[in-house]
């Protein structure tokens, strides 16, 4: 993992592999005009100065409320929003400075697949031709053909339904067909936005432990999106939590769920229910709304909503702080772990 506003250049970055994913000082801003002229007036401030990184065939959870920034945060990665600034790698690519014509190869080894599964299933194809299409586009139509089957039953999709249209399918269906319009690319890179959030909760399970078996078999990465505590903690190996375009805290999975440190992913954490205990009421609840991300306030953007707040969290943002080994928080009460040795 990595973080632009440390000391180190490189957080949890391992010693003897580079990241396949290495994300730095993202920032994405949306301006705001008005008027006739289209002056500009401000930005929406989406991302914040994100970075960190992922090893290969290893998943990195964004995890937060709607509106944090999650979604955008994937689209800018691969470059289906321009970044306003900060750098990404992903394997061998530099994906910020490709140009153009270079941008074709590099949508064959990423993909995106989106939290509604029809949104990118056009309604006039059917099943079999949706599956094709990026080979065509690619002009690797012949190379699908050959694979299709083998795709089909790696996902778990009937081979009776290829002549079916979207609107014939159920959810885990549709999903499974964005699946395989994804992987009969053979990408290495996946970006999963949601994928699980409109299907019944049957359904998410056989749709998270396929997404296991690919991520194991053919050695995928994967940067998964989710506002759901409890899917983020079964399927990630690394979690960055987002509060307001900004990562807030970030670690593997067990150091986040089991001690976290940033008031607000005790809140997200409080709220997970496991097999092992019952609804219970939240330990840590939030009060409010986020702020607005064209007026930021100063100093900490949490402050509003904390419950742990004093005058330290005002007079200037926080910075990240390792609190344990790869475990980094952005607050001001965390003690960084040099200053508890």
């Amino acid at each position: 993992m990595k973080a632009a506003s440390t000391d180190r250049e490189v957080i949890g970055r391992p010693e003897t592999t580079e990241p396949f994913l290495d994300v730095s000082g993202l920032s994405k801003f949306f301006p705001i005009r008005k008027g006739l002229l289209g002056k500009k007036v401000g930005d929406v401030q989406a991302v914040r100065n994100v970075s960190f990184a992922i090893e290969r065939g290893k998943t990195l959870s964004l995890m937060g409320e709607s509106g944090c920034g999650k979604t955008t945060c994937g689209l800018t990665i691969l470059r289906l929003t321009e970044p306003t600034a900060g750098t990404v790698r992903i394997g061998e690519y530099d994906v910020t400075a490709l140009r153009r014509d270079q941008m074709k190869a590099f949508r064959q080894d990423a993909q995106m697949i989106f939290q509604d599964p029809q949104e990118p299933l056009d309604p006039r194809m059917n099943v079999r031709s949706a599956i094709l299409e990026p080979m065509r586009i690619h002009s690797r139509l012949g190379e699908g053909v050959a694979r299709l089957d083998e795709i089909i039953d790696r996902v778990g999709f009937p081979k009776k339904y290829l002549r079916r249209y979207p609107r014939e399918l159920s959810g885990g269906l549709q999903q499974r067909v964005c699946l395989s319009r994804a992987l009969i690319l053979r990408p290495s890179f996946l970006v999963l936005d949601e994928p699980t959030s409109a299907l019944d909760v049957s359904v998410q399970a056989r749709v998270l432990d396929l997404l296991l078996e690919l991520r194991s078999e053919l050695g995928l990465t994967y940067l998964f999106i989710s506002h759901d505590a409890a899917v983020v903690r079964y399927l990630s190996d690394v979690v960055a939590v987002m509060y307001l375009g900004q990562v807030v805290e970030i670690g593997r999975t067990e150091q986040v769920f089991f001690r976290p440190s940033h008031p607000y992913t005790k809140a997200l954490c409080s709220a997970v229910v496991t097999p092992r205990s019952r609804i219970r009421t939240c330990e840590v609840v939030l009060h409010g709304s986020p702020p607005s991300p064209v007026n930021l306030p100063e100093g900490c953007a949490f402050a509003p909503r904390c419950a742990e707040r004093d005058e330290s969290c005002t007079p200037e943002a926080p910075r990240l702080v390792e609190v344990e080994d790869g475990h980094f928080v952005l607050c001001h009460r965390c003690v960084p772990v040099e200053a508890t040795s």
